[in-house]
């Protein structure tokens, strides 16, 4: 008996909310959910009206204009620059006697000439750190992660300018690496 008056009651709701959808009430399902999408903008237009006017007022009317420009400049690309290989001695008590390294450093487009004329300077530093090294220095990816370091952190040091604000080489890529 519940089953009945349950299903009976329950066909009786379904047409009564039919029934109130066919007039009057088509107006609420169709309207409430605009007005919650219109209530919902209106809220993300505050909130964005806020943001720049509390940015207008930290950074100034000059900042607010540079936001709705598009920027002209554009940095370039960093290049990338090939050094000669090299074929150095290894330290007299190792087994591997001779290292061949190529390397190819990355720095800004901008330092690509300074780099360049230092170059010979670049190349002797270079002989003279890998003529130190032994067989352990150059030992799985920690090793060459350390050489790596080593070598751009010794290039920087010739080539930044005097204060030494910011590096030059920006990273250094083993183009080859074998020992013998």
């Amino acid at each position: 008996m519940i089953t009945r008056l349950g299903i009976a009651g329950t066909a009786a709701a379904r047409g009564e909310v039919l029934n109130r959808l066919r007039g009057s009430g088509r107006i609420l399902v169709i309207a409430l959910p605009v007005a919650r999408l219109l209530a919902g903008l209106v809220a993300l237009g505050a909130v964005a009206a806020a943001g720049i006017g509390g940015y207008w007022l930290a950074a100034g009317t000059e900042a607010v204009e540079r936001l709705w420009v598009p920027s002209a400049e554009t940095t370039p690309a960093d290049v990338v620059v090939d050094m000669p290989e090299l074929v150095v001695n290894l330290r007299r008590d190792t087994p591997s006697r001779f290292l061949k390294i190529g390397l190819s450093l990355t720095v800004a487009h901008n330092d690509r000439q300074a780099l360049e004329q230092a170059m010979p300077q670049l190349t002797d530093s270079l002989q003279e750190f890998l003529r130190n090294l032994d067989q352990d220095d150059l030992e799985g990816s920690a090793g060459l992660h350390r050489l790596r370091s080593e070598i751009r952190r010794r290039f920087n040091l010739i080539l930044s300018d005097p204060a030494g604000r910011r590096d030059v080489v920006t990273d250094v890529l083993l183009r080859s690496l074998l020992t013998q």
